[in-house]
């Protein structure tokens, strides 16, 4: 029985790439009025499906939609006749991920009132400061594994 071949099944998100040209766009464009020391404009997505307004929180998802990458991270792994292959998953995984990021930070920065937000802020720069916390156990240790590895050690 002959095993199926991959190919690939994802490509590039528009709404990311959109996203990522205006905001790329905007952020020259602060570059050269903060230079002159002018009031600069708020990073904003592009209105796709939103209006823009920032009280409409309910309609912010638009400009951030992961619908492609999902349904093409779906399709790469649904049918075992006819497979995607391991950068699919790297590729649509990532533009989810960086589309979700993106939306969370925007959110955060429109939405979230000023005692929320030290709230959030304090609670996340707790848990990054502890012993076991990403810092010094994650990234530390994981550091000092590669170390002992690279080093013969283990």
């Amino acid at each position: 029985m002959a095993e199926a071949k991959s190919s690939q099944k994802s490509s590039i998100s528009n709404v990311l790439q959109q996203l990522i040209e205006e905001l790329a766009s905007q952020s020259k464009e602060e570059s050269k009025v903060r230079k002159k020391n002018d009031q600069v404009k708020w990073m904003m997505p592009p209105k796709k499906g939103w209006s823009g307004d920032i009280f409409k929180w309910q309609e912010m998802h638009h400009p951030f939609d992961s619908d492609k990458p999902n349904k093409e991270l779906v399709k790469a792994v649904s049918n075992p006749k006819d497979p995607g292959n391991v950068g699919d998953l790297v590729n649509t995984n990532s533009q989810i991920e960086y589309l979700a990021m993106l939306e969370r930070a925007f959110r955060a920065r429109h939405t979230m009132s000023f005692p929320r937000g030290i709230a959030h802020a304090s609670g996340r720069r707790h848990g990054q400061g502890g012993d076991k916390g990403p810092l010094k156990f994650s990234v530390l240790k994981y550091l000092e594994e590669l170390q002992k590895m690279s080093a013969g050690s283990v």
